[in-house]
């Protein structure tokens, strides 16, 4: 399947920036005391519910433009794709914002952030939430947060920027966050029900760093004729999907066996027992504590409990 994505940012040359049909805001360069650019997001437009942004830089002479999907308005479900694109620029031009060049976009512009996202037919349970806790292959590197009872986040913070996915409920989150938008549709109720049961997976690409390393093209034509391997990638960089059996005959000696034992009770979850050792004060020293983890870490890869099918399941859809 070709890349799809729920938000873009485009950046070409400003001059395929046609007319400006509302006062922008000016942005001035303090030292030179001159206009350096213009910008306008409808967080400031009430009768706009979604987010667009249009900004023009005189220095680089660039413009840059950012949306998400719901400026398909209709089409929504669809996301922002190669199919959809046109859609997306000839629709931002009906807003009465400004006018672009929507031909000299689309083949000068490239793109340089990106939602690469999957929506997928998931309920998203209790079950499935913790399978993902779970199986968090490195617990230490990889941090999760769960938000609003709709969906986890798994972040690791690096040098430039941050890598994550985002799991969420998207018919939760559509219904709770979005009625301003969904009753401006004529199809409102089909796209509810097109929503109901799915489960959306999101991979934040950030930079244009990060859209080459994960896509290797960044031109929307390009970008947009790429298969979609993103989501999955990120998730297998996240999830232990090798999952054993517990065998317990392959403890070497009773405290391997212990700890067996005791990965089985906390499910698992390293980071639990990480946490609960260090507030009980388990270790005098930091080096006792570190060593004993590594042996959990040790065992745990030998006598893991039973092949977690949630896991692979979701993989699979991805």
């Amino acid at each position: 399947m070709l890349i799809k994505c729920d938000t873009i940012k485009i950046r070409t040359s400003y001059k395929y920036f046609l007319e400006e049909k509302i006062p922008f805001n000016i942005q001035y360069n303090p030292v030179k005391n001159v206009e350096s650019g213009r910008y306008y997001h409808t967080k400031h437009n009430p009768n706009i519910p979604y987010n667009v942004y249009i900004g023009i830089n005189n220095m680089h002479q660039s413009l840059e433009i950012e949306f998400s999907s719901k400026i398909l308005l209709e089409r929504y479900p669809e996301l922002i794709s190669k199919y959809t694109i046109r859609q997306c620029l000839e629709n931002l031009n009906k807003l009465g914002i400004c006018t672009i060049d929507v031909d000299g976009v689309l083949k000068h512009g490239w793109i340089i952030k990106a939602d690469v996202t999957k929506d997928v037919d998931l309920e998203l349970t209790d079950e499935v939430l913790n399978a993902l806790n779970q199986n968090v292959g490195n617990y230490r590197r990889f941090k999760w947060q769960h938000y609003n009872h709709k969906g986890i986040t798994f972040r690791k913070d690096v040098v430039y920027g941050k890598e994550e996915i985002v799991i969420y409920n998207k018919y939760k989150e559509l219904s709770n966050n979005s009625w301003k938008f969904i009753n401006t549709l004529p199809n409102k109720q089909d796209i509810l029900r097109y929503f109901a049961g799915k489960t959306r997976f999101e991979v934040k690409l950030d930079s244009e760093r990060k859209i080459l390393e994960h896509i290797c093209a960044n031109s929307i034509y390009e970008f947009f004729d790429s298969i979609d391997t993103v989501n999955r990638a990120q998730f297998d960089k996240i999830f232990d999907v090798s999952a054993k059996p517990l065998d317990t005959l392959k403890c070497r000696n009773w405290d391997e066996w212990a700890i067996a034992y005791l990965l089985d009770h906390f499910n698992y979850d390293l980071k639990h027992i990480d946490q609960l050792m260090r507030a009980d004060g388990v270790f005098s020293s930091r080096n006792g504590h570190r060593n004993k983890m590594k042996l959990f870490e040790e065992v745990k890869s030998k006598v893991y409990r039973k092949e977690n099918e949630i896991i692979r399941q979701v993989r699979s859809l991805l």
